[in-house]
Order: C-alpha cells, then structure tokens, then sequence
C-alpha cells in the first residue's frame, strides 16, 4: 500500500493509463451505494447580537460534556436577555429547558423552561431572560434541551455579559468587510486594512490572507455566488480582541455549465478602539475548497482534478497503483482506472444540492488501509451530520466491500465532548492490521481491539505528549519510558 502527500493545487495524478471523463453516478451496471443513509432530523438554533443571527448551534442527540463543548461564546444583550431562533425542519417544537453552569459544570446557577413560541415558516422564536446574578466579565455555559416531536436535542455555547467588548461593532465591520469583498467597483476602502507582502501567494484563491493582494481579496477573477448569507459564529470576545469566523457555500458555473460548490471559511480577528472610533482588522484568513461533484471533466490526461483546494491531497493506492482513494471536503472518493470508474465511497451530503446540516463540516476521514480489488477499512471521526449515528460526536470504523459494492459498520465509539476535542485527544492514531486489528490512541491509552470478536484491550498506557512518536502510516509507535528508555510497538 502506497500513502502519502501530494503537492498539487488541482490535480491528483495517477500514473497510469489514459482515461476517459466519468459523471458522478451514471455508471452503467453499477450502484455506489447499496442504501441510503438516513436523513438529517435534528433541529438547528441561531441565537442573536442585535438584529443579526450569530452561532448556529447543532443539535446532539446525548447530553455532552459541558467542559468540552468551546467552539461558540454569545454576549448577552444588557439587559441580560439572549433571542433565540430554531429552524424546525418540519419538527414540532414542544419545550425548551435551559440551564446556565459554570464552566467547570460544577455549578448550577439557574435554569428554566420555555414553552411560549412565535412561529412563522418553518421557524419558532423566543427569547430568554436571565436574572442579574451572572458575574461580568465571566464566562458561563449555556445548555439548551430541545423537546421536539416526541424527542430533545441538546444544545451548547459560552455565554457572557459584554464589557466593553464591542461586539456589535465587530459584527457591523464583518458584514461590512465581507460585503466589499464581492464589490470588486466599491472596495477601495478593504485596502486600508490590508498588509499585503512579497511572501504571499497571489497566484490561487484557495487560501487568502490580510497579507494577500486587494485583487485576491476581492476574488480576482473568479464569479461566484452565495447560496446564503453567512452566520457569524463568535469564536472568542474580550477588550483585547473579538474572533469571528464566517462559513457559506458559494456557486458557480464550470466550463461545461455544470453548477460548482466551494465551502468558504472567513477568520476574522478584529479590535474596536473607542477612544478614535475606529476598528482594527489584526487578522484576516479566507480558506476556500471546492466540493468535488466528479462531473464531467474530473478525469483528463491521466489526471483527476479536484479544483481548487488545498495543495496537500492525502491519498493512499493499492500496491499496483490502479485504485487510487482519496478524501475531498468531508467525503471519501475512490477511482480504477482499469474499469475507469470513479465512486464516491462515503458522504453526508445528498446528491442533490447542498445542506447546511449535510454540508456541517465537523468530521474528517482517514484511510487506513486498501487491498488490490479496492475493498478498504477507514473512519470517520468526529460530529455525525445524519444517518444511525446523527447528532453524535465519536469514531466509526467501517469496511468497504468493492466487490459487493457495500460499507459495513464495523465499530462505533461515542465521545462526549466536540470534534475539535476529539480530534486534540484521540485523531493521533487509527490503524488496522492485517488481522483485522484496530488500534486507536485515545488520549494517553493505546487500545487494541480485535473486530472481529469485539474484545478491547489496553496495551501501552501513559502516552504523554512529547513522549511518543507514531509513524506516518500508523504502523508502528516508538515511547519513552522512564528517562531515557525507548521501545517500538510495532
């Protein structure tokens, strides 16, 4: 088996014969899926700064660790009140209970219930009000748990009472900033904020920086479209600085008239001086990747092009080298170039279009190994947009069958606090062996588990950080023990 990096903007070569172009899905006797993947269900909640939605929350269907849960922080309006929105999706919404905890989750400081809803298309609203015992300048948690349909959903951001913060400002400046980036006539002003150097690279849009050109900020030639405004999720917010980030899909038209997707992330880091009422942009990243669609076109001159992405492509082949996977945006891909049959292997997102809940990219996916038919063993790790496991943050292990064309889920291992944390504390090792051996390092335990009889098992424990090194392909893991000692599990 072959693994590895590819430096490449757009195209992931394989060596091989010429082939032809591929649509995605329209192979003649061949189905890529046997059976659909349950949809999503769960309700999503917007809360709201002023008249602007902020920190779309998605919902899990356990109750998670509060401790783990830090992706999102709400300032509270001044009289303690916080709007919250919930998208149904065709679910009714029968209650709403909250609670407000410390940060260590240790102590609860109030709660409640709310039942009384205005509706209207496909939305309910309301707006919780807090009593005056919150501390400024403290962060709290917030959990929300969503009755709907018959089931609940909980719910997690920080809370704050805003000090001085100006995070009004700061959300005004985002939109406003954002707004110019697709005013290519009217963006003068951007360039004010701008640091532009010889060190960046003004050649690809797929990652611009504050350091980038006004032309690459204001995307050069590229026409595109947002298939919805973005929500801006509140990261962090203090007299020091606010972090903002934005996440949309835009549209666009390729050359053979098929509609392209591309998920845009903005990273903002912003700070609001009052004493001269002006605001300072101190960062600014903007990271753009294409959903690859495999539409006509996708396979030329023994090429597969992938679009504009990042130009690290993980892959892994079979030893022959005429089976190539590959992971793309959130989805795993597989081509043969005897038969030239390019499959999509595993997705949240349906066919068609693009869901935001389906399009949620809080999950990655890691090959761990593929034989000569093509059949693999891979995971998928952290939040669940849909399917048996919707709403879940954990580590599904699964085998793909080529020959009968199936995916089997071999073992699931939920995790209770959010992807981010899952990644940090147990994304460092996955690998099977040929004996159908998974080895997983969870925080500082190395587990064995055997999947064919489901035995686990602790082989290595006290893997400190910065006392262990695992290999590129997982395959063998060096520790230290005591001072100087060194070993390798192999």
């Amino acid at each position: 088996m072959r693994k590895g990096v590819i430096k490449a903007v757009v195209l992931l070569a394989v060596f091989l014969i010429t082939v032809a172009a591929t649509g995605l899905f329209s192979y003649k006797n061949n189905t890529d899926m046997t059976s659909e993947m349950a949809p999503a269900t769960l309700p999503v909640v917007y809360l709201q700064q002023g008249d602007a939605r902020i920190n779309r929350l998605y919902g899990y269907t356990s109750e998670m660790d509060g401790t783990g849960m830090r992706d999102t922080i709400t300032p509270l309006e001044k009289d303690l009140s916080l709007p919250v929105v919930i998208k149904t999706y065709e679910n009714e919404i029968e209650e709403v209970n909250y609670e407000v905890r410390t940060m260590d989750m240790e102590r609860l400081i109030e709660n409640g219930k709310e039942e009384d809803f205005s509706k209207k298309n496909g939305e309910v609203e309301f707006t919780l009000q807090f009593q005056n015992i919150l501390e400024e300048e403290t962060e709290y948690v917030l959990v929300l748990t969503v009755q709907y349909s018959g089931k609940q959903a909980y719910y997690y951001t920080r809370i704050a009472r805003e000090s001085n913060y100006f995070v009004a400002e700061s959300l005004e400046f985002v939109s406003d900033f954002h707004e110019q980036t697709f005013e290519k006539e009217n963006s003068e002003s951007l360039a004010t904020y701008l640091e532009p150097d010889n060190m960046s690279d003004n050649a690809t849009l797929q990652k611009v920086t504050i350091h980038s050109s006004l032309r690459q900020v204001n995307w050069a030639d590229f026409e595109g479209e947002r298939l919805e405004m973005p929500v801006p999720s509140i990261k962090e917010m203090g007299d020091s600085y606010n972090a903002i980030v934005l996440q949309y899909v835009l549209t666009s038209a390729g050359e053979n008239g098929e509609v392209e997707y591309y998920n845009v992330e903005e990273y903002y880091r912003v700070r609001y001086d009052q004493a001269i009422g002006r605001m300072y942009l101190l960062n600014y990243e903007r990271t753009m990747n294409q959903i690859f669609r495999g539409e006509n076109g996708t396979v030329t001159r023994n090429r597969l092009m992938l679009g504009v992405r990042s130009s690290d492509v993980e892959y892994t082949a079979n030893e022959k080298g005429n089976i190539i996977a590959f992971v793309q945006e959130g989805e795993l891909w597989s081509y043969n170039s005897d038969n030239n049959h390019l499959s999509q292997i595993y997705s949240f997102r349906s066919p068609e279009g693009i869901s935001d809940r389906e399009n949620h990219m809080g999950h990655q996916i890691q090959i761990m190994k593929i034989d000569e038919t093509g059949s693999m063993d891979f995971v998928v790790y952290g939040y669940m947009n849909r399917g048996n496991h919707e709403g879940q943050t954990g580590i599904n292990v699964f085998h793909y069958d080529s020959v009968g064309n199936t995916i089997e889920e071999i073992l699931f291992i939920p995790y209770d606090k959010s992807s981010e944390m899952l990644k940090a504390e147990w994304g460092k090792l996955f690998y099977v062996s040929d004996g159908n051996v998974f080895y997983l390092l969870a925080e500082d335990v190395l587990y064995r588990i055997d999947l064919d009889v489901r035995e686990t098992q602790r082989v290595i424990e006290g893997l400190n950080p910065g006392r262990f090194a695992v290999s590129e392909d997982g395959r063998y893991i060096a520790w230290q023990e005591g001072e100087d000692a060194d070993r390798v599990e192999r």
